[in-house]
């Protein structure tokens, strides 16, 4: 054991680039792993906040309903357009811009006694992205 250890032999050049070069390869393929990772997470990211703005729109919109004294598409409509714009995209379509998205609200009649809310959440007001969307029937009975 003393004579291996205590030989003078060293690495060659090419021992030592080829040790290099394998080294290389791995951390390479590590890195695109994590870049790849990288981009999930921030797509997952994007994914909640949108999902978390829409529930939160959602139960404001569903609590403006409960609170009206005789609910219906009208009514809810005239509630509505106090805090939110009119959007032109689709008759009953209402929007605003909040948290860094913006908001599409979407009423339909399905019957004289239910209604369908509609949430939409794009990145920004053009509307090319969307990244949420939830929908809620509600009551027009008490």
């Amino acid at each position: 054991m003393r004579k291996y250890l205590s030989t003078e032999k060293g690495l060659t050049l090419i021992e030592i680039l080829v040790s290099i070069v394998i080294l290389s390869i791995i951390v390479v393929s590590f890195l695109s792993m994590f870049v790849q990772s990288s981009r999930s997470n921030n797509f997952s990211k994007r994914i909640v906040d949108a999902t978390y703005v829409a529930e939160t729109q959602m139960e404001e919109l569903n609590n403006m309903n409960k609170s009206l004294a005789s609910p219906s598409l009208a009514n809810l409509s005239t509630e509505i357009k106090k805090s939110y714009t009119v959007d032109s995209s689709c008759s009953d379509c209402f929007g605003k811009t909040t948290s860094g998205h913006y908001v599409l609200v979407q009423l339909k009649n399905v019957s004289t006694e239910l209604g369908k809310v509609i949430v939409k959440i794009y990145k920004d007001n053009s509307k090319t992205s969307q990244e949420a969307q939830m929908e809620l029937n509600v009551s027009w009975k008490r």
